[in-house]
């Protein structure tokens, strides 16, 4: 779904009334990511890559205790040990240098978690929006 350039996205729900996260980046069409449990925001970006970005910074979870985990990986020896518990690592757990932050003032940007049983970022299509059950609102600047 594209809008133009004198429109933002100002907000999206389902339509029984639960509010989606959305995140406006100024231009380009609208993106819906998912993960294993369903929606987790809308985000307008000009291209995919952009819009996955926004999506680590804005609506991935905080991993709760992954700097411990990555603290052990980096006091391991190097070798064949290390390189396996450092892509177990990164398989689960992601960098964000910006976005939301943490719940507590600690933890704010750092990790966050991968959902492992998978996720997807796709164009946001009138079909989608049928088939979702979403309301988008949209807003034209004057």
């Amino acid at each position: 779904m594209n809008i133009t350039d004198n429109q933002r996205l100002v907000s999206a729900r389902f339509a029984h009334g639960t509010p989606i996260p959305v995140y406006d980046d100024g231009f380009g069409p609208l993106w819906v990511h998912r993960d294993s449990m369903g929606v987790s925001g809308i985000i307008r970006a000009e291209t995919w890559e952009d819009a996955y970005g926004i999506a680590e910074d804005e609506f991935f979870p905080t991993a709760e205790d992954a700097s411990e985990e990555q603290a052990r990986v980096n006091a391991m020896s190097d070798g064949d040990e290390k390189n396996h518990e450092q892509a177990c690592w990164d398989e689960s757990y992601g960098y964000r240098s910006s976005g939301r932050g943490g719940p507590t003032p600690d933890n704010d940007f750092g990790i966050y978690a991968k959902d492992l049983n998978g996720d997807s970022l796709e164009p946001l299509t009138y079909k989608l929006i049928h088939d979702l059950n979403i309301v988008v609102e949209i807003e034209t600047e004057a």
